[in-house]
This record gives C-alpha cells, sequence and structure tokens, in this order.
C-alpha cells in the first residue's frame, strides 16, 4: 500500500480509501497529544481532518447519503472545536505577512491595536486548548475511526470517484465563475473550499500519474495561497469596520481599508489568471481523463503481480447472484 495522503491503484477502491482515512485520523491523534506546540498540533489536526473532509467529497457517490452526511457532520463537529485555537493565531500570521512584524512600521494604522487584541483572543484560546480542547478532539477522533475503517464504496472501483471528481471539479469552475462575478469576499472563501477540495483530490489520485497531477497539486496550493491572503485581508476589513471595535480613529481606519482594497484587487488579478489555467478545461472530459490514467496504472499493477489481489468488502446484490447461480 502507498504511503502518505494517497490512494493505491493496486488496492480495491475500498481498501485504499480505509487506509488513508485511518492514517489521517491517526495522525491527527498523534499531533494532538504532544504538549510542548499545542499550535502546531492545532494547525497539523485541522490539515487531517480537512484532508478526510476532502476524501469524504470525492466518494461521495459511493457512499450511501446518510453515511456520507454524518461522517461529514462529525469532521465538522470535531475541526469547530478546534477553530478558535487556531483563528487568532492565523490572523496574526496574517497581519505579519501582510504587514510585515515590526510594530514600527505599522505606526499611524490600526494594525498595533489590532495586533494586542488578537494577541489577548491568543491566549484565551491557549488556556481552553490546555485543558479540555485537545483531549475532546483526540475523543471524537477515537470514536470515528471505526466508521472510517469499515468504510466501503460502492461500486468498489474507480466509477464512484470519477463521478465525485467530476462533480467536485465542476463546483469549482462554477465558484470561480460566481467569485469574479459578485466581487463578494464570501464567494472567493467559497471558491477557496472547492479549490482546497480539487488540490486534495488531486494529492489523492497522483500516483496514476505523478508528474501532471503534482503539477496541479502545486498549482492549486499557490492559488489557495492567494485566496487566503484575500480571504485574511478580508476578516482585517470585518473587524476593522465593526461598529463595536474602535482600532483607530476614523481617517486612519479609512486610509487603511483602502489600502486593504488595493492589496485585494492586485490579489484577485494574480488569481484570475491561475484560476483560469487550472479550470480551463470542462468536468466530464477532465474526470474522464484522470479516470483513464488510473484504470492504465491500475492494470500496469495489476500486471505486475502474479497473486490477484481480493476485497474483504462484498459488493451489495452479491450474495443474491451468488444464490442465483447455485440455484442454476
Amino acid at each position: 500500500m502507498g504511503s502518505g495522503f494517497s490512494l493505491d491503484p493496486a488496492a480495491p477502491m475500498s481498501e485504499a480509501v480505509r487506509h488513508v482515512a485511518c492514517s489521517e485520523i491517526d495522525s491527527a491523534c498523534a499531533a494532538l497529544a504532544v504538549p510542548p506546540d499545542r499550535h502546531k498540533g492545532v494547525h497539523d489536526a485541522r490539515k487531517c481532518l480537512k484532508r478526510l473532509r476532502s476524501l469524504m467529497v470525492l466518494i461521495r457517490p459511493g457512499l450511501p447519503d446518510p453515511v456520507y452526511a454524518s461522517l461529514v457532520e462529525r469532521l465538522r463537529t470535531i475541526a469547530k472545536g478546534l477553530a478558535p485555537a487556531r483563528d487568532a493565531h492565523a490572523l496574526l500570521d496574517a497581519i505579519n505577512k501582510l504587514f510585515g512584524d515590526a510594530e514600527g512600521d505599522t505606526e499611524g494604522t490600526p494594525v498595533p491595536a489590532l495586533r494586542n487584541w488578537l494577541r489577548e483572543r491568543r491566549q484565551s484560546a491557549a488556556r481552553s486548548l490546555e485543558g479540555s480542547t485537545a483531549s475532546d478532539a483526540i475523543l471524537g477522533l477515537t470514536s470515528i475511526r471505526p466508521a472510517m475503517a469499515g468504510l466501503a464504496v460502492y461500486p468498489d472501483g474507480f466509477q464512484s470517484v470519477a463521478n465525485g471528481l467530476r462533480q467536485s471539479y465542476r463546483g469549482g469552475r462554477k465558484a470561480l465563475a460566481r467569485a469574479f462575478a459578485s466581487g463578494r469576499a464570501e464567494d472567493f472563501h467559497e471558491w477557496r473550499k472547492t479549490l482546497q477540495h480539487h488540490w486534495r483530490h488531486m494529492q489523492l489520485l497522483t500516483p496514476c500519474w505523478p508528474s501532471e497531477l503534482s503539477a496541479r497539486v502545486e498549482l492549486s496550493r499557490s492559488l489557495s495561497s492567494i485566496l487566503g491572503d484575500d480571504h485574511d485581508i478580508a476578516m482585517l476589513q470585518h473587524l476593522i469596520s465593526a461598529p463595536t471595535m474602535s482600532f483607530a480613529s476614523p481617517d486612519v481606519t479609512a486610509s487603511f481599508l483602502k489600502q486593504c482594497r488595493s492589496r485585494q484587487r492586485a490579489l484577485r488579478r494574480d488569481a484570475k489568471m491561475l484560476g483560469e489555467r487550472l479550470f480551463a478545461e470542462r468536468s466530464q472530459p477532465f474526470a474522464e481523463r484522470i479516470e483513464a490514467y488510473w484504470l492504465a496504472a491500475a492494470h500496469r499493477t495489476a500486471k505486475s503481480e502474479p497473486v490477484a489481489r481480493t476485497s474483504n468488502v462484498v459488493a451489495f446484490g452479491e450474495f443474491g447472484a451468488a444464490g442465483r447461480r447455485g440455484s442454476g
């Protein structure tokens, strides 16, 4: 079985999915169990949870709707519990990235006051983290592991994945168009979510054609970083503009917001160029092309293995078919 966040073309699909899902859960638990650097642990655990949710999106057509809905909701609940511990930390990182980390460079802007407010939020979240937050998340991950270890995709082949890939990719194309049509921060954030699914789907499927799909992973990652900066700026604008907040005088605040909008326009120009390149192909031919790569890789690995692998997953209706064969 291949290592890391990728599906193995040599394995039955359900087996490959279970291997990836359980590996991510184990990695998330391990990250949260190490006390010295809780923030890094939370960051790493949240990445595992995002990868798991992307895996669920990819295999969704092969799962019963109640199973999919239940697992995704449980993963979302675990991630939500970890969010406050990460959000203040992430916004502080964003301020340093966008405006530099030297205090003197931001005099005459709302940034110093905003930094202080976020530091207090981070300390409060850190105290909560040292309490029950991490242990609650580990408990949630441990409780969901048996369900992940028993996942069965039907039919147990690439067909369900191809359908999931087509639907997710089409969602990315639509989200791109919607974001640039509306210009709303919420729509750019939604596009980023679909993009992150696409990037992780390409990671999962990389073994079928490493050079091409790795290039798509890198392009998606670059675009996601740009849209992440766009979202951080939108969050900072929202905080600074909130009626209940007062980080600077109205004139200083207005000047700062103008600076934010200028930076956002530049980011969105770059995002448009990369996004149109990444989503140039229509969804049906894109999914069919990746499916052809996968089937070729699976055929190649099957030919190189002297003994055929078997799956312990029983397809729906198999017993009925066996009974009919026996009675004939």
